[in-house]
């Protein structure tokens, strides 16, 4: 094929490295037919992803600008020269704020036919500049919505979070994306879990897992409350966490303070988050919020009884193993939760099978993605 008749598709994000976005856009890009397509995965941070050396052994280009995100007019303006060069026939924005809406300016004016803003999240994370924040993401969301022609969300909330009522009712290019996973890998076995179990070396010890980036959002320091409450209670069982980041000196410090060493395993990133799903008992989520949560979709594929905060969206909420418990409620009921999960869940029955059933299978949410790239 000429190079003339390719068709260039870039996908941005602020950040990449080893979350729930670059998880999504691996799965898809991962199972498209890539003939004719030349992706671009554009950037403002590049980091460490267990993701990156899969896709580009597909073929998928990385391009970073200018390695920080907060330095927004210097990204501008590198994103604003990259458009001109590679003269792109699709922006796949996916966003978590409304501000990487400034993104789009200088799409539409290098005339990119098909733009796509694509919502993962629904809250802004607390942090310093929180207020400022907000104004900014009111702002763009009330006037910069317009330069799209797509509209696209994990999940209903999140939709709200990123585009006004009028997007939602009445758009007829506003869309609901489900989540989509490779529901055949995700699929509980006997055998990887007594392997698994075995180099964990946790012997017959119930294990709560918790798959995230190692941050405030995903709140993994309250599990850590709740696993004070399980070892006062004298109940013997591990916690997995699985993830990096910048919280990950905070849990440890907790985790000695709390006398929990030999209690909870940091095992940083995986590749193959499948077979740690078969070696757990129970998936525990207290995320403060969630776009969508495809952690807990991967758990319940699993067969893994699923404990959630309430704001884990309810379009996440796929077989009937999966319970929302406030966070308000403290981590005495958690941990309440979580014995009485313990006691009374034999795991079992095809979950792979359901989640599937219900639309969350990858092949179809890559082949309507695959079909707008096309378009």
């Amino acid at each position: 094929m000429k190079k003339n008749q390719l068709r260039r598709i870039c996908v941005f994000c602020e950040c990449w490295e080893s979350g729930g976005i670059e998880s999504f856009m691996y799965n898809v890009l991962s199972n498209i037919n890539l003939n004719g397509l030349e992706v671009d995965i554009v950037v403002s941070q590049l980091k460490d992803s267990i993701f990156s050396e899969r896709l580009k052994n597909i073929g998928v280009n990385f391009c970073e600008l200018s390695g920080n995100q907060k330095r927004i007019i210097k990204n501008y303006r590198m994103f604003s020269k990259l458009l001109k060069e590679r003269q792109y026939d699709v922006l796949h924005m996916n966003v978590f704020h409304t501000i990487s809406f400034l993104y789009g300016i200088p799409a539409r004016k290098n005339k990119v036919k098909t733009l796509i803003a694509h919502s993962h999240n629904t809250k802004i994370g607390k942090c310093r500049s929180y207020v400022l924040k907000k104004i900014l993401h009111c702002f763009f969301k009330l006037f910069y919505y317009k330069i799209f022609n797509d509209y696209w969300a994990c999940s209903v909330n999140s939709a709200k979070f990123m585009f006004p009522q009028k997007i939602l009712t009445h758009h007829k290019d506003f869309e609901i994306i489900p989540n989509g996973i490779d529901t055949g890998r995700f699929e509980f076995c006997e055998k990887t879990r007594a392997k698994i179990r075995g180099e964990l070396g946790v012997g017959d010890k119930p294990i709560l897992i918790n798959i995230g980036r190692l941050c405030a959002q995903k709140n993994q320091t309250f599990l850590l409350d709740v696993m004070k409450v399980l070892k006062d209670a004298k109940y013997d069982c591990i916690l997995l966490l699985v993830g990096e980041g910048e919280m990950l000196s905070d849990l440890q410090e907790k985790t000695e303070r709390f006398h929990l060493t030999n209690r909870v395993v940091f095992y940083g990133t995986s590749s193959n988050v499948e077979d740690l799903l078969s070696a757990g008992d129970v998936f525990v989520f207290p995320s403060i919020f969630e776009g969508f949560g495809i952690a807990a979709l991967e758990a319940q594929a699993e067969g893994l009884p699923v404990i959630c905060s309430e704001h884990v969206p309810h379009e996440a909420f796929l077989t009937e193993h999966i319970q929302a418990v406030p966070l308000n409620k403290g981590a005495e009921k958690w941990a309440e939760t979580v014995m009485n999960v313990f006691e009374h869940y034999d795991r079992g029955g095809n979950s792979a099978e359901i989640v599937k059933s219900k639309g969350y299978d990858i092949k179809k949410t890559a082949k309507k993605i695959e079909t707008k790239y096309r378009k």
